[in-house]
């Protein structure tokens, strides 16, 4: 059951939406070292607020660990990231 929620791009089913909130119960878990029953002890701003900065902080570790494996993949040599954000901006 879990395999098939990981692997489908959207919310399927109401059994999607509880298993939702458990992947992201973990998340916060994980990224900050407590236990799930400590997150299910957070008020729910407080729980929204940790899992933003537990996702910003897993997208910016994702983004180290492609960097890494791309200059180690160069053979040592310098690797320029191009930085593409300014596109989604709404002035643009």
């Amino acid at each position: 059951m879990i395999e098939t929620f990981l692997s489908r791009k959207t919310v399927a089913s109401p059994e999607d939406i509880g298993l939702q909130m458990e992947l992201w119960a973990y998340v916060v878990a994980k990224h900050y070292g407590i236990s799930l029953k400590e997150v299910h002890e957070m008020t729910p701003e407080t729980f929204q607020q940790s899992l933003t900065w537990a996702l910003v902080g897993r997208n910016q570790e994702e983004k180290e660990m492609k960097r890494q494996r791309q200059q180690a993949n160069s053979g040592g040599q310098e690797t320029v990231t191009l930085d593409y954000s300014w596109l989604e901006m709404e002035d643009f």
